[in-house]
């Protein structure tokens, strides 16, 4: 659906994208995650058009190459005044469609997202939730063939957002549909698909972004420590120094829940406060600390489930995470 080359953008001297190659196949859902300023808005603009690389190349097959091909769903949408039912037909009406197709086209896509009822009230009086369901429902109504999506659950209640992530993976589920959605939220990016990309700092790595710490190397060696907030002490094999963030693969993790005499530089240890599958894999997360006493951090640790099974882990054991130097990436 997207094939991306050499893409590049910069705003004021700084770089927002850098990305060398980016391919999204047809009928996917996509969940590009990355923290706030990592770049989201701009790849998505640039997927609908509204924006352009100053290098490189975005070429969206699919078929249907139409400007009425794409749809997106802004992060902040506008809206315009009158009724509910006004702004999510709005669409419908600039193609012309018969108000007795706009009808039976919008009613059950209303129902779905719980706007039907209030489908007269005026588009002022809903609150940000609602409104967001709005928007989301003007946007379905389309049927087009690939559905952007920006931060659409941002700022608002749980309730909301469970109503509009049920609605978003019905929307997947269509036949011929490409939903690529923005989420700083991780837990929600993996609830919703596996086919996650994770952006940081305008460039796509394939290191899961779970645990992301802000830190501070010292050190002249080819190994830093980084002091994280609180004072808890790692050890990073890099040449940079100073303020960095860095990222802890969780799948170059070991458990253990006895102390590990290696090579491994770092030795946490901590207890489990949290057990979740994800897609055929058991995430941990471990409230531990450096084996000096120094604040706990969270840190999600990946294993698998015939693992998680023979350790016979549960909620609140003592566990031990360690790894190597070389396994923190400096961003």
């Amino acid at each position: 659906m997207y094939k991306l080359t050499n893409i590049k953008k910069k705003y004021g001297g700084c770089c927002a994208l850098d990305i060398p190659s980016l391919h999204l196949e047809e009928g996917k859902f996509y969940v590009i995650y990355g923290p706030n300023g990592a770049g989201k808005t701009t790849l998505l603009n640039m997927m609908s058009f509204l924006d352009h690389p100053d290098e490189g190349e975005i070429v969206r097959g699919g078929g249907n190459r139409g400007k009425r091909a794409v749809t997106m769903v802004m992060q902040d949408p506008y809206y315009f005044r009158g009724s509910v039912e006004k702004n999510v037909s709005l669409g419908l009406d600039f193609r012309s469609v018969e108000k007795s197709v706009i009808e039976r086209t919008i009613q059950p896509v209303m129902k779905e997202l719980g706007i039907w009822e209030f489908r007269g009230r005026d588009i002022s009086l809903l609150s940000e939730g609602e409104k967001k369901r709005v928007a989301i429902a003007r946007a379905m109504v389309l049927d087009t063939k690939v559905i952007l999506l920006d931060e659409i659950t941002a700022n608002i209640d749980r309730t909301h957002a469970d109503i509009i992530e049920t609605a978003v993976l019905r929307l997947a589920s269509g036949a011929g549909k490409t939903v690529i959605m923005t989420t700083h939220d991780l837990n929600m990016a993996y609830r919703l698909t596996e086919d996650v990309i994770f952006l940081v700092k305008g460039s796509i790595t394939d290191s899961p972004l779970w645990n992301v710490y802000k830190a501070d190397l010292t050190g002249i060696d080819s190994v830093k420590k980084a002091v994280l907030a609180g004072g808890a002490e790692i050890y990073a094999a890099t040449d940079k120094t100073g303020a960095v963030s860095i990222n802890i693969d969780p799948r170059n993790i070991i458990i253990s829940r006895h102390a590990v005499d290696s090579s491994a530089l770092n030795n946490l240890k901590g207890k489990i406060v949290s057990i979740t599958e994800r897609n055929g894999i058991i995430d941990l997360v471990a409230d531990v600390k450096p084996v000096r006493d120094m604040k706990n951090v969270k840190l999600h640790i990946f294993i698998t489930c015939k693992s998680f099974k023979d350790m016979r882990l549960g909620l609140g054991e003592d566990i031990f995470a360690v790894f190597k130097a070389t396994a923190v990436e400096v961003m």
